[in-house]
């Protein structure tokens, strides 16, 4: 009898010690999952930006397996010619993916600056992608300050622009006639030829002065885009539009 009782009370303490090993926090491994994507993503795009687990885990273009990190072969691992239906992997946040354009949207912090990121494919894939930064759109001076260091951090990789294009118009920050406003003008645009890509950096500012909360023309008038782009790619079915042919001088004279 006592050895029934014995062999009852071991089999009562095996079934506890294996109840408590399957108990698992489910925190635990949410935190887990999230933090290996999140580091994951982070070291695969170079980009100093936290994710929080809900977006990390809610972007449908997470755990991708990456290509070559060059632009011979891609954009940050994300190859050119994919098609619209490939994933993409990303930190940023999914924003909208359009089936007309085939255009995929993203925002967030690349770096420094906050971002809006365009993924863009033509007939023959990915071709482009074309990165808008967010600018003070009131401060003529720090959107040229903004692209001369974008510009500079471009060379210190791919060496000094190819062709470079500047041009700036207008009138001073201490220019105060709030009953005759003026704009400030300046285009900046450099490029760089990284066969088989093309990487391009264009500023637009166009900024009213006296800056004033009565602006005569109210709206977003600058923009700074940088642009990586493979000409091989960039193919659609659409037909070109027919050349007219140029008439003769002597139809004129």
């Amino acid at each position: 009898m006592k050895h029934i009782f014995y062999i009852y009370i071991l089999s009562l303490a095996l079934l506890k010690s294996q109840t408590e090993e399957t108990v698992v926090d489910s925190s635990d491994l949410i935190n887990s999952d999230s933090l290996s994507i999140i580091s994951s993503d982070t070291s695969s795009q170079s980009l100093d930006i936290d994710v929080s687990p809900i977006v990390a885990l809610s972007n449908p273009d997470e755990n991708v397996v990456l290509g070559p990190l060059t632009l011979d072969a891609g954009y940050k691992g994300f190859l050119w010619g994919n098609p619209f239906t490939s994933n993409i992997s990303t930190s940023l946040n999914f924003i909208d993916a359009d089936s007309l354009t085939y255009e995929k949207l993203y925002r967030g912090m690349l770096g420094e600056d906050s971002v809006a990121i365009v993924y863009s494919f033509a007939d023959s894939g990915f071709w482009k992608v074309e990165i808008d930064f967010i600018l003070d759109q009131n401060n003529f001076e720090s959107q040229i300050e903004n692209f001369r260091r974008i510009e500079k951090n471009l060379s210190s990789i791919y060496g000094p622009p190819k062709n470079i294009n500047q041009k700036e118009s207008g009138v001073s920050s201490s220019y105060s006639n709030i009953l005759n406003q003026k704009f400030s003008f300046a285009t900046y645009r450099s490029s760089w030829d990284i066969t088989p890509a093309i990487v391009e950096l264009y500023l637009n500012s166009l900024v009213l002065n006296p800056v004033t909360d009565l602006p005569v023309f109210s709206g977003d008038f600058s923009f700074l885009k940088l642009v990586y782009f493979n000409p091989d790619f960039m193919h659609s079915s659409l037909p070109l539009p027919d050349q007219k042919p140029l008439p003769s001088i002597f139809d004129i004279y």
